[in-house]
């Protein structure tokens, strides 16, 4: 494997690492603590669900473009997409959603172990973004964690379980 591997596999290993041990320290009250009110109102377990989503939907669409495809259709409706898919999910248990992180995350991974270096620079559509590289599509997934755990931290006062 390349650096480029290596570098985008440790940060999305080690991002995932923190966000998964945040939500298992929550209490069963502060899952139901309000993160986001734009919109529709997130909850922090809502807000897992979405991370789940939205990384499956990076897997699909880093797959697409590897096959020649575009990656996120143009005109891709995102917050409708995220509303829609945290409502299908509004009936699983935080250690279901917990199971699903870990399993996703794998699966990047996995996806990004397979990624031959020149591949990393095809270019598609990002849903929010617009046309980058699978390499800047799949940094922007531990980011996206790196942005939703601060959040997750500041609707619950700053508390933190893991020391920061």
């Amino acid at each position: 494997m390349s650096a480029k591997h290596d570098l985008i596999r440790k940060r999305l290993r080690d991002e995932g690492d923190k966000l998964v041990s945040l939500f298992e320290a929550l209490n069963p009250d502060q899952w139901q603590q309000t993160v986001y009110t734009d919109g529709l109102i997130w909850s922090i377990k809502d807000l897992l669900a979405h991370q789940i989503s939205a990384e499956r939907k990076f897997i699909f669409y880093g797959r697409d473009i590897l096959n020649g495809g575009e990656g996120a259709p143009e005109g891709f409706q995102i917050n409708a997409f995220n509303n829609a898919e945290v409502a299908s999910m509004i009936d699983r248990m935080p250690d279901q959603l917990l199971a699903e992180m870990r399993s996703v995350r794998q699966e990047t991974i996995d996806f990004v172990d397979n990624v031959q270096d020149s591949d990393f620079d095809r270019r598609g559509r990002h849903p929010f973004f617009g046309m980058m590289s699978i390499e800047e599509m799949f940094k922007l997934i531990y980011r996206h964690n790196m942005m939703h755990t601060r959040d997750v931290r500041r609707a619950i006062g700053g508390y933190a379980h893991d020391g920061s």
